[in-house]
């Protein structure tokens, strides 16, 4: 029974650390009139892949990364989560990826990190973003916000023929240069 319940136990753990963080700030974003962040399941997907993903990665590894254009996504195995979560990234260009490290997923220093940091706060407190995708593992907490428009939605349902015929052709070869990702 104890080799069942440990691993259980761990999940929930988790779980509750991103529901507890989701909350926090949407309280944050409620006191400054901004609309609440609902959760979507294909970004929540894409970001428990990415936490995964950074598991074993350590904080420092990841400290200074910027992604610059023309440069392809530095998060390990990104194509591979994209590809697991069922997204569209030629039609997803308005969401931004906030992979933050913080020992034992302190909740105070997770919420401190994303709300004071204007790294992280400038996206949190623009009211275009509407729609959250949250995941963790280990130190590594992911949060995910983007807008609530086709190009933000995380969808997989917009084909690429359809993309190109609304004049967006010339965008899908530069997504990951347009998708901003910030790390701590």
């Amino acid at each position: 029974m104890f080799l069942i319940y440990s691993p259980l136990h761990a999940c929930v753990v988790s779980l509750a650390d991103e529901e507890d963080l989701l909350h926090d700030i949407n309280v944050y974003r409620k006191v400054l009139n901004l609309p609440v962040l609902d959760e979507s399941g294909k970004a929540s997907c894409l970001a428990e892949e990415i936490a995964e993903n950074l598991e074993h990665t350590k904080c420092e590894d990841f400290r200074d990364y910027y992604p610059l254009p023309s440069y392809t996504s530095k998060i390990p195995k990104f194509q591979k989560s994209i590809n697991k979560c069922k997204i569209n990234i030629n039609t997803t260009k308005d969401g931004v990826i906030m992979p933050l490290c913080v020992p034992k997923l302190d909740p105070d220093a997770l919420f401190s990190n994303y709300t004071k940091s204007n790294r992280f706060s400038k996206y949190l407190n623009n009211s275009k973003y509407k729609i959250a995708g949250i995941g963790s593992e280990d130190d590594w907490m992911v949060l995910i916000i983007s807008t609530n428009t086709s190009s933000g939605d995380f969808s997989s349902a917009t084909s690429l023929l359809s993309g190109a015929l609304k004049g967006h052709y010339l965008m899908l070869p530069f997504f990951l240069s347009t998708l901003i990702v910030f790390f701590n």
